[in-house]
């Protein structure tokens, strides 16, 4: 379900459509019209508060337990959730098999001219009314089609975001993993947190029961596994650090929580050779402490508004 991706300033398309004398487009889609309430769209869905930006007076609201599907441009498609600004309805969002994009298009081309391509979507503007139709990645099974209020959409529109969306995307493949597993900088959502601690935490975690089940290897001068150890074990530990101060700033949690964590762990490592028997079990349920937590802080939500940290992550 994809509602807030970055909204294309849409004034030049929009005064180009304009001067074509087409027909003004639909403001209804199925039971919901443009401009409506919050109030009067649960009389006919479940509204569920999915992400809201207190800066910018908006809130994009799932649906559910509605009218599954209707027709929009002779297409069968499905509600799946609103735009709300400024308490009124700028947009509303659809879906349609991916599939059935191309057939669609034509749909609103035969009626409403030649779509204009941007950004990842296709767009079907006017001075009124403006349907946006998002362009499918490989492994998407469908796509989701917006209609909005223009006005609004160049109110909503982000092009700053587009531009260092742009930007990132033409980088090197080594800014891409040092952004995506060492930045400790920003928030990081459960969704995105759990498969990325888990491509770097089993590695640790394997590597680490492999020190225990034969300990001789790593012992003695600087050999393969010893190497090996050090290599991927401090990119593991370096990069579930960073994992977790981010999923601990979309908690809302100050980052001093982590470093107070790491003060007991030290201690532990420090003074556990005396209770636990040996340096090398206390370095061993240190291990274990922080994979715990590590795996812990996939459990906890994220807020669901603007923090300190940054706005509420897309993924």
């Amino acid at each position: 379900m994809d509602m807030d991706f970055n909204i294309p300033d849409i004034t030049e398309n929009a005064d180009k459509a304009a001067g074509g004398g087409k027909h003004r487009k639909p403001r209804r889609a199925g039971k919901i019209r443009l401009g409506d309430t919050i109030r009067s769209i649960s009389k006919c869905y479940t509204a569920t508060e999915e992400k809201k930006d207190e800066d910018r007076g908006i809130t994009f609201y799932s649906l559910s337990e509605g009218e599954e599907t209707f027709s929009f441009y002779g297409m069968d498609v499905s509600m799946i959730g609103v735009c709300i600004h400024h308490k009124k309805t700028a947009a509303i969002y659809m879906e349609l098999p991916a599939k059935d994009r191309d057939t669609f298009i034509k749909s609103l081309e035969k009626s409403e001219g030649k779509g204009q391509d941007a950004a990842g979507m296709t767009i079907f503007a006017d001075t009124v009314t403006s349907i946006f139709v998002t362009k499918p990645e490989k492994s998407d099974s469908v796509i989701t089609i917006a209609l909005m209020d223009s006005e609004e959409a160049k109110a909503l529109s982000d092009n700053e975001a587009i531009a260092e969306e742009e930007e990132e995307k033409s980088k090197g493949l080594g800014h891409k993993i040092f952004k995506v597993y060492f930045n400790p900088i920003g928030r990081m959502s459960r969704k995105s947190y759990i498969p990325k601690m888990l491509g770097v935490g089993i590695p640790a975690a394997v590597l680490f029961a492999f020190t225990c089940i034969r300990p001789e290897l790593f012992v003695g001068d600087l050999n393969p596994y010893i190497f090996t150890f050090l290599v991927v074990g401090t990119l593991c530990f370096i990069s579930l650090i960073s994992l977790g101060i981010r999923r601990l700033s979309d908690i809302g949690l100050s980052h001093l929580y982590y470093w107070l964590f790491f003060l007991i762990l030290f201690a532990i490592n420090q003074l556990g050779g005396d209770y636990l028997g040996s340096q090398v079990m206390a370095t061993r349920v240190v291990a274990v402490i922080f994979l715990a937590a590590v795996v812990i802080l996939a459990f906890f939500p994220g807020e669901n508004k603007k923090n300190k940290y940054g706005p509420v992550p897309k993924d």
